[in-house]
């Protein structure tokens, strides 16, 4: 498969391996990327903001395998570009020192919504990543992207010269969310959709109890998050599907959905339906642990931790007392909910637009 398949609309879905949660230990890790380049699967999507993730690609794949045999994508974090182009510049060649790599294969604008909007066309953040593909340091350009519909439509009409676009896009925010503007948008404008986010940060892996009986009652065989990988690779314009693969039986499970992939049935999305409102009855908060927060947050607190045990508490799928203990114990002292000073510093950053402040009162209230 060659770097132009990714980017046609016809091409089957393919699995994509994203690096933003990978597994802590090299030795697993080495062993997830050997079995998924042996699968004959070859694309790795990475970014700037990633921890130690370009560090780790370059180790564990770029040093053991070669260049001929993987397609790397990573992000330029355009609200670190302070002036002007120059500082892309320094952020391209960082990326590309961290990994070990003399080019990028996919280079992408991170995270942009409505905010960043403004920024990236003054700073000429695009044109500068364009000018990449005539120096070589970049193959195919695009950006990833969290803001309103009208945003993306604009950025669309306005850098037509970009090859694809990254979208979050499963069956929770496609079927009572915008994502599917967003999908009929990089349709219209001819441009592939990469596929971020298909198990929502792990939330479509893990339901309500009632939701996970109506999947398990219909077929025992299939895991949780196979339903959401499934769905999500089967939409039209979608060219590869990223998922952030933490462990060998995450994997084992994505491969096996992907060696039997077809749409889902009519009967199946009536289904995902019925989970949906099981889902909605919860009222959790809509948090996928990306965790660009905590880089924003001066005191340390541990937002996506906070956040995932009160979802866990609301999904109700596990001991109340447990979980509270859990949520005590786990979150080190000083970064519970109740230690948010509100200063609201990690609200811009959230590519989900949550109140983080809003919602860490409502945290610290229910775990009190």
């Amino acid at each position: 498969m060659t770097a132009q398949d990714y980017l046609n609309p016809a091409l089957k879905t393919s699995l994509g391996f994203g690096c933003m949660r990978m597994p802590s230990q090299d030795d697993q890790l080495k062993k997830m990327i050997d079995t998924y380049l042996d699968n004959g699967y070859n694309y790795f999507d990475t970014a700037y903001v990633y921890g130690n993730s370009e560090e780790r690609l370059g180790k564990n794949l770029v040093k053991r395998h070669n260049r001929d045999k993987f397609y790397m994508a990573d992000k330029l974090p355009h609200w670190m570009v302070q002036k002007s182009p120059k500082d892309c510049e320094k952020l391209i060649k960082e990326s590309l020192r961290r990994t070990g790599l003399e080019y990028f294969d996919y280079y992408m604008v991170h995270s942009i919504d409505d905010g960043g909007e403004k920024s990236v066309n003054e700073k000429g953040v695009f044109q500068w990543v364009e000018e990449q593909k005539k120096t070589g340091l970049v193959r195919y350009s695009g950006f990833s992207f969290h803001g309103t519909t009208p945003c993306l439509d604009r950025l669309l009409t306005k850098y037509p010269e970009i090859d694809f676009v990254q979208l979050q896009q499963n069956y929770i925010d496609n079927l009572r969310g915008p994502a599917s503007e967003w999908q009929n948008l990089a349709i219209k404008h001819n441009k592939p959709i990469i596929v971020m986010e298909p198990v929502r940060g792990g939330n479509l892996a893990k339901l309500p109890p009632a939701a996970e009986k109506l999947l398990k009652d219909y077929d025992s065989t299939r895991s949780i998050a196979s339903w959401a990988i499934q769905y999500a690779a089967n939409l039209e314009g979608a060219s590869c599907l990223l998922s952030g693969m933490s462990s060998m039986e995450q994997m084992e499970d994505n491969l096996k959905t992907f060696r039997n992939l077809k749409p889902l049935t009519a009967e199946e999305m009536e289904l995902l339906d019925k989970v949906m409102n099981e889902i909605a009855k919860t009222g959790g908060i809509s948090c996928t642990a990306c965790k660009y927060c905590h880089n924003e947050c001066p005191h340390g607190i541990d937002i996506a931790a906070c956040f995932s045990y009160y979802n866990e508490l609301k999904r109700g799928s596990t001991n109340e007392w447990n979980t509270t203990m859990l949520y005590s114990s786990s979150i080190a002292n000083g970064s519970h909910a109740h230690d948010c000073v509100k200063c609201g510093a990690c609200v811009s950053i959230c590519p989900q637009h949550i109140n983080i402040p809003k919602e860490m009162d409502v945290v610290a209230k229910a775990f009190r």
